[in-house]
């Protein structure tokens, strides 16, 4: 047998494999977008002075996971998996400020290719400042919204508004806000 023809042969071999790898690569059922689509909220924690440094916040996922992140300078970026309820719990290490929580719920049409990034500013109330009686401190550990995707406004809103007043209602009555 000739040695071109067999050399002419493994060349359209090694092609139509090539061929074949590249349109498994291109295909968009395995692009890196579509495998990493997440909500990313974004925004920093602030209180009366400014911006408040050394801030856990703990990312509670319905299935009970929890991941939490540390943010030394007032800044954070979180990536929320898509299809959860979750309860995000901002809190200040040195502990002179009150917890606030943030619920999401991050069902998204799968439909949606662009999932908006959600800018969210954290103000924490100071314990010194706000002096908040002990029963009343309960309302605290309530989150202050529930947020969802609403697909045809391409936008997030708080799901439950007139609750969400009550609790800020609330919390005024305290002088916070």
């Amino acid at each position: 047998m000739d040695k071109s023809i067999v050399i002419n042969f493994f060349m359209k071999i090694n092609f139509v494999f090539l061929l074949l790898t590249s349109l498994v690569l291109v295909n968009p059922n395995y692009s890196q977008d579509e495998l990493d689509k997440r909500l990313h909220v974004k925004g920093k924690v602030l209180h009366s002075m400014g911006k408040v440094k050394n801030v856990s916040i703990r990312v509670i996922h319905h299935d009970g996971i929890i991941d939490t992140i540390f943010a030394k300078n007032g800044k954070y970026n979180l990536s929320l998996e898509l299809n959860h309820k979750i309860l995000i719990e901002f809190e200040c290490i040195d502990e002179d400020h009150y917890t606030k929580r943030i619920a999401f719920n991050t069902n998204v049409p799968k439909s949606i290719k662009k999932i908006p990034t959600f800018d969210l500013t954290i103000n924490l109330v100071e314990k010194e400042l706000w002096k908040i009686k002990e029963e009343d401190e309960d309302i605290l550990d309530l989150p202050v919204a529930y947020l969802t995707y609403d697909s045809r406004k391409g936008i997030w809103f708080d799901r439950n508004q007139q609750y969400s007043r009550v609790i800020n209602k609330k919390m005024k009555s305290f002088g916070i806000y």
